[in-house]
């Protein structure tokens, strides 16, 4: 994008610089996604990407028909309680999307939950999912453990399964966690874009974890 003489570029001409809109299906999404995030930024210097709902919504555009949260088909907001409410499938459907759009395999099947109660301290949940013909442990033990963090190791566990299954399709891309002001957001870049994306992320009040 053009930007006039002797002024500064807009975070999201920044990301657009680096090509992290590239995904971004229709031109009117690509717009009003650029000017919200830009909005927010400059209210309160938060990297804030808007999902697909809310951009729909409020400029009456179509939701894309995917089950999935995203907007930009890199990024899709994640609720660490959610998951440890064991509500997997909205954020794996939105996974999805995004690993598909760029041409990687995510096909998931089989989700259970053994849950055992065996006393007022024991309390077992083992959690599991298959991806691509292969059986993933998103949580295994005993939830009233205190020295647990059932959410935070949901969390965790998520991410990394996510670059399991790209690892396993020989890719360079991988999954990073971008924090918000009420959630955190899961972002797929290829390697060489992950410095620049985190050059970005340093003039916000945002936090990344590679």
């Amino acid at each position: 994008m053009l930007t006039l003489t002797g002024c500064s570029p807009t975070i999201s001409d920044q990301l657009e610089n680096i090509g992290y809109f590239d995904t971004v299906k229709g031109l009117e999404k690509y717009k009003y996604i650029k000017a919200e995030i830009d909005k927010r930024y400059t209210e309160d210097k938060w990297l804030v990407i808007p999902n697909d709902y809310y951009i729909s919504s409020v400029y009456k555009l179509a939701e894309n028909n995917n089950k999935s949260s995203t907007s930009d088909f890199r990024a899709f907001e994640v609720w660490a309680g959610d998951l440890y409410e064991q509500n997997l499938e909205s954020y794996i459907n939105s996974a999805k999307a995004v690993f598909e759009k760029q041409e990687f395999k995510l096909d998931w099947r089989d989700e259970k939950i053994d849950w055992k109660k065996e006393s007022m301290s024991i309390e077992t949940i083992h959690h599991t999912v298959w991806i691509n013909d292969t059986e993933y442990v998103l949580y295994s033990g005993n939830v009233k453990d205190r020295s647990r963090h059932p959410a935070f190791d949901y969390l965790t566990n998520f991410r990394q399964i996510l670059n399991k299954v790209l690892e396993k399709q020989g890719s360079d891309f991988s999954v990073v966690l971008l924090t918000a002001p009420e959630y955190v957001y899961f972002v797929l870049l290829p390697k060489k874009m992950k410095v620049d994306f985190g050059d970005i992320v340093e003039q916000t009040e945002n936090k990344i974890e590679n």
